[in-house]
């Protein structure tokens, strides 16, 4: 049975009041009372967004903030319940046409949002269901990579920004950085330099190569390269990821189509 319109229209007027509390005030609810309920709302939020991305908010003034949080709650509707997803609807928020710029928003804003969710997000992420028949043999076989392990690249050198670092302009080179959750259940970043982030984008994009099969494609990639360093880099790299959590081992190349 559906609620009464008046009733509905009673909780609209109240929910808008909690959202801008500048706005209509709600002619039912006496206002020390509603003013209880709305620095509730506010400071929940709030809480949630600073903890969310502490950096960020490191680097912006308070009263930014505090209207930053404010402008939020006023013009964005969540569309989920879950208080673990707030970072990420902040970010669509960001992202939308609903949020006015200001002059203070830095240039590396949503790429410096994105980096700090990514932690959260990883956190409460299920836990994968590991393949079965792996094995080590990485040069041999394919390396499978971790659902648990993104490689993500940005703009900006998005895990070296702090108060003291702020850069205006974008490096010539992107930033790519290995974000994991290790075998045990800790979430850790790693950055990655061209070898290692391409390396890793084949892994995903080459299921029938093995692991030395893709460091040959690597070679011919890389003209003027020392093919023995990097074949005896590449090793490495994929024992360390392997060490980590990031490769869960190896499948053997027969079984990558029925898998």
């Amino acid at each position: 049975m559906s609620a009464p319109s008046d009733y509905r229209e009673a909780l609209k007027r109240f929910s808008s009041a909690i959202r801008n509390p500048e706005g209509q005030p709600h002619s039912r609810v006496e206002a020390r009372r509603m003013k209880i309920y709305q620095d509730l709302f506010f400071n929940n939020l709030n809480n949630f967004l600073s903890n969310n991305f502490p950096v960020f908010k490191s680097l912006m003034p308070e009263p930014w903030w505090q209207r930053e949080v404010r402008g939020f709650m006023r013009h964005h509707r969540c569309e989920s319940p879950l208080f673990s997803e707030i970072g990420r609807e902040y970010i669509d928020y960001v992202n939308s046409g609903q949020r006015p710029t200001t002059p203070e928003d830095p240039p590396f804003m949503a790429e410096l949002l994105h980096y700090e969710w990514v932690e959260l997000a990883l956190q409460i992420a299920p836990s994968p269901e590991i393949p079965t028949g792996l094995s080590e043999e990485l040069l041999n076989h394919h390396p499978v990579m971790s659902p648990l392990a993104w490689v993500l690249e940005y703009d900006y050198p998005v895990h070296q920004i702090a108060p003291d670092f702020q850069p205006s302009e974008p490096p010539e080179q992107p930033t790519w950085v290995l974000v994991y959750r290790s075998r045990d259940q800790q979430v850790a970043f790693m950055a990655l330099n061209a070898f290692s982030a391409r390396l890793l984008t084949l892994l995903e994009q080459a299921p029938e190569k093995s692991g030395r099969m893709l460091l040959e494609q690597l070679l011919e990639e890389s003209p003027g390269v020392d093919p023995d360093a990097l074949m005896t880099g590449g090793e490495v790299l994929l024992q360390q990821l392997q060490d980590l959590g990031v490769l869960l081992g190896a499948r053997p190349l027969e079984a990558n189509s029925s898998f």
